[in-house]
């Protein structure tokens, strides 16, 4: 069992690593269409959050801290409390819920001007669109 979540950790090092490392962005939705997904700037809050700068930790993605309890609640879950991992889907709902409405708020109120919600105009899209101009 761990070494299936070993070769997806690994996985998911170097889908970053490499991903950041030749578009400059690890979201897939903003390296082929350009736009942020509901996630962007999940990482760079994590980032800030370590380095202790809590309130930009915040402003760059409010639902990471959450995020963290869901993924770490989901852990205690499918190990020690297997009776009642069914509170597990309802925490998934919720939690997904929450990410489309802040991600509607964000797109309505934010975008494009803001970080993280801006457009990469370097993206697949924008590329085939200026090829095809």
């Amino acid at each position: 069992m761990i070494k299936k979540y070993l070769i997806f950790a690994i996985v998911f090092a170097l889908y970053f690593i490499l991903a950041n490392y030749f578009f400059g962005f690890i979201s897939p939705t903003m390296i082929i269409f350009g736009i942020p997904c509901p996630a962007c700037g999940m990482t760079r809050a994590g980032f800030l959050f370590l380095s202790g700068n809590f309130a930009e930790s915040f402003r760059m993605h409010p639902l990471f801290i959450p995020t963290i309890i869901f993924l770490a609640s989901l852990v205690l879950f499918k190990f020690f409390w297997k009776d009642k991992i069914k509170y597990i889907q309802s925490l998934s709902i919720l939690l997904l819920l929450c990410f489309l409405a802040l991600y509607v708020y964000r797109m309505v109120v934010l975008f494009p001007d803001y970080q993280p919600m801006v457009v990469n105009n370097e993206s697949i899209f924008h590329t085939i669109m200026d090829l095809l101009r």
